[in-house]
């Protein structure tokens, strides 16, 4: 582990402490999550994103499957892709730590065009210069002036290790243009910043340029849901979010997400998170 990045983060997390546990930067898609305390099961949709674990560990179901993340390991989500995250036994003397960079799937494309017309040799080891890139770049976050110089070419540098290292073949096929992918990332774009509202298959579909029945085809494999199914998990996770991190009563979350009828979203949210919404709450006091 790169010991100053470690130290970085550390700092920048303690100078915004008043933020909460989960620390927006001014880079779009950077955040940083220090708890010193254990948190209730974390649902998500997670964006294609790095997940760097620098202290502690979490547990992550993804793909019907468990994984156990400790200090130096790295988590990469190619998809969107439902999440169930557990961290546990932190503390003020043993707290949790991650960085988490949404990847930008443009300039990934972009890159590979790069790498393609002009082929580069990777070094042994490109875990050591993209940890450093990293470094470099969560130095500069209090830093608004050098950020704005930097900052770009450092986003880029660390998109360009990650295609040279083991996640490589991973990020390939994520930013294959001619491939489904991207299409399917515009619909899930909409949906992510709609989901409160009604959006029609046809409507999602003409957005990602295909048909219905392909676009379910692709849909599912890529977020292992179908559009509306990810809906309806968009709306759930928000209304969880609101009820527990912001305490707003349960009808006040079911209807600020678009639900019109409590008893849906009581029947949907208990098949979700295994607990009616009363039931969560207790159990997660805010």
């Amino acid at each position: 582990m790169n010991k100053a990045l470690v130290d970085a983060t550390r700092h920048f997390c303690q100078r915004h402490a008043n933020s909460g546990p989960l620390i927006s930067t001014p880079v779009p898609g950077l955040v940083l999550l220090r708890r010193t305390s254990p948190a209730a099961v974390d649902h998500a949709i997670v964006q294609p994103l790095l997940c760097l674990v620098l202290e502690g560990s979490k547990e992550v179901d993804i793909d019907q499957r468990t994984e156990r993340y400790n200090a130096g390991d790295f988590m990469l989500v190619a998809r969107n892709t439902p999440t169930l995250t557990r961290i546990a036994g932190a503390s003020v003397a043993a707290p949790y730590m991650s960085i988490a960079l949404d990847l930008n799937i443009g300039l990934l494309g972009e890159l590979i065009e790069l790498h393609d017309s002009a082929p580069v040799s990777p070094p042994q080891d490109t875990r050591a210069p993209l940890l450093d890139a990293m470094r470099r770049l969560i130095s500069l976050l209090d830093d608004p002036t050098s950020l704005a110089a930097l900052g770009t070419g450092l986003l880029r540098e660390i998109h360009h290790w990650l295609l040279l290292g083991p996640e490589g073949p991973q990020l390939h096929e994520l930013a294959q243009s001619d491939g489904h992918a991207l299409r399917i990332a515009r619909a899930v774009k909409l949906l992510r910043s709609d989901y409160r509202n009604p959006l029609s298959v046809s409507t999602l579909a003409a957005t990602a340029g295909m048909s219905r029945s392909a676009f379910h085809l692709h849909f599912r494999a890529y977020t292992s849901l179908t559009p509306l199914q990810f809906q309806k998990h968009l709306r759930l996770i928000d209304a969880r979010n609101q009820m527990l991190g912001r305490g707003k009563s349960i009808s006040a979350a079911a209807f600020a997400v678009g639900y019109e009828s409590a008893s849906q979203f009581s029947r949907e949210y208990s098949r979700l998170f295994g607990l009616s919404p009363a039931q969560d709450r207790k159990a997660n006091p805010s």
